[in-house]
């Protein structure tokens, strides 16, 4: 099989997670009962769910994935200056994509999307629609491609690796699979990857793409596939749970029960016992019969215990202390607060700055001197560092009004590391000189503002001045 076939024959590493591949193949007669515990040991540890309906159905890998995503996607992106930090309140360009990046979705579905294929497959795709290099203000729109339809494709010939290449001496296309075949070839140059891990080379496990975390994690999700089935079975009362036998006696000993007597068990019980309307919740035997138990109960299985042990372990994988992690009983804790500022602190926020950063290059918002940042302090679990925030920023004032009386910065710089937005200098000069590069006139401005400042129940000496006609709204 040459290497084209084997491009779209191959099955990819996201489509089979867990299935132990690694048993030697049998030839000849094999001993029947060797291979049914096979195949049910097989069908116990394996786990043939592709990673996304992992997260679409197993609530345990459902919880951490989607608790990073939308709290990222919950923050507040902003568009700053590299200068000197400070906002950028209005641009039109990336106003319009970082409200609608496409048609379809907005920009917290986005984001959000994003790092759902990113935390479940390992790699996400951001394409960049135009038809000339990528720039924020040629992009026409901006998706994020199902990562597990997504292959990536070398060129044919030798890589340039560890060597000075470009993106496209390494990526000839980036594919997007349909039913039958290739849907689409993109530009490598119009695609960000961005992956969970490190990426592998190996096209055979995915060229370009980075392991998902819930690889590490096949046993846990394989042990509550297993305990969810388990339970399911006991509730609908699918298969045999025991052995109804006779407890007759004659002068030799147990006496079986009859093929009628066991048939007019059957028939009087079939109907009448059970728990739905109509039903006795007990049955009348003519016979004598005891009934012996062939399964586990659910107390004895433990299934809850197991569960919120896996699920720990999966949440753990993606930074999430146990006490967040929902169950049963024990659901408050006092310290919650502070495991959720934990996450925020090291899981949720360093990951949205690096995709902020990640995009941003991408889009070349570095090449006009722009970033994106994002920002969670309207956070509830944030709130308590406001206060110490503010004293941050009230010292970061102070310090800045005696650079500026020093001469050393303009107010602008001011302005931008207290997180203001600049002031164009068409629109006022003033803004970006230097005290000893102002005029008396400018001075004079400029110390009227201070001194308000320094003394605000100064009112600008003018409380016994009659207000003017401006200022009475005529």
């Amino acid at each position: 099989m040459n290497w084209f076939q084997q491009l779209f024959t191959r099955k990819s590493a996201e489509n089979v997670v867990a299935v132990d591949d690694t048993k030697p193949q049998q030839q000849g007669s094999v001993d029947r009962g060797s291979v049914l515990l096979a195949t049910l040991n097989e069908s116990r540890l394996g786990c043939t769910m592709s990673y996304m309906d992992m997260y679409r159905c197993i609530p345990e890998v459902f919880f951490p994935i989607e608790y990073i995503a939308s709290r990222i996607a919950g923050g507040r992106f902003l568009l700053k200056r590299e200068k000197d930090d400070s906002v950028v309140w209005y641009n039109r360009t990336v106003n319009e994509f970082m409200s609608n990046p496409n048609c379809a979705f907005s920009w917290k579905e986005f984001v959000h999307d994003h790092f759902v294929w990113k935390l479940a497959t390992g790699t996400s795709f951001i394409r960049a629609v135009t038809s000339i290099d990528v720039d924020y203000r040629s992009v026409l729109a901006y998706w994020v491609l199902p990562a597990d339809r997504v292959q990536v494709q070398p060129p044919r010939r030798l890589l340039p690796l560890y060597d000075v290449s470009e993106i496209g001496d390494l990526i000839e296309s980036v594919d997007v699979m349909g039913a039958f075949g290739v849907q689409m070839h993109i530009d490598p140059k119009q695609v960000m990857i961005d992956r969970d891990g490190i990426a592998t080379l190996l096209q055979e496990i995915g060229y370009m793409k980075a392991h998902s975390r819930l690889e590490s994690l096949k046993k846990n999700i394989a042990n509550l596939l297993a305990v969810y089935d388990a339970r399911n079975v006991i509730f609908v009362k699918r298969g045999g749970i025991g052995y109804i036998v006779s407890r007759k006696m004659d002068e030799t000993g147990t006496d079986a029960l009859t093929e009628k007597e066991k048939m007019a068990l059957i028939e009087q019980n079939a109907e009448r016992y059970g728990i739905g309307a109509g039903q006795l919740p007990y049955g009348i035997s003519d016979v004598p019969i005891d009934f012996v138990r062939t399964n586990l109960s659910i107390t004895e299985l433990q299934p809850f215990d197991e569960t919120l042990a896996d699920a720990i372990n999966i949440a753990g994988a993606y930074g999430i202390p146990a006490v967040l992690v929902p169950r049963k009983d024990q659901s408050t804790f006092s310290n919650q607060a502070t495991a959720e500022k934990t996450v925020y602190a090291s899981v949720v926020i360093p990951m949205a700055k690096d995709f902020c950063r990640s995009f941003g290059n991408f889009i070349g918002l570095d090449k006009s001197g722009l970033y994106l940042d994002v920002d969670f302090s309207d956070v509830d679990c944030m709130q308590d560092g406001l206060k110490t925030e503010e004293e941050v920023k009230k010292m970061v004032n102070e310090r800045c009004r005696q650079q500026f009386l020093d001469g050393l910065i303009t107010l602008n710089d001011w302005r931008g590391q207290i997180g203001e937005a600049q002031i164009e200098e068409k629109e006022n000069p003033l803004f970006s000189k230097l005290k000893f590069d102002m005029t008396d006139e400018d001075l004079e401005i400029v110390n009227k503002i201070i001194l308000n400042q320094q003394n605000p129940n100064n009112n600008g000496n003018r409380a016994d001045e009659k207000p003017g006609v401006q200022d009475q709204g005529e």
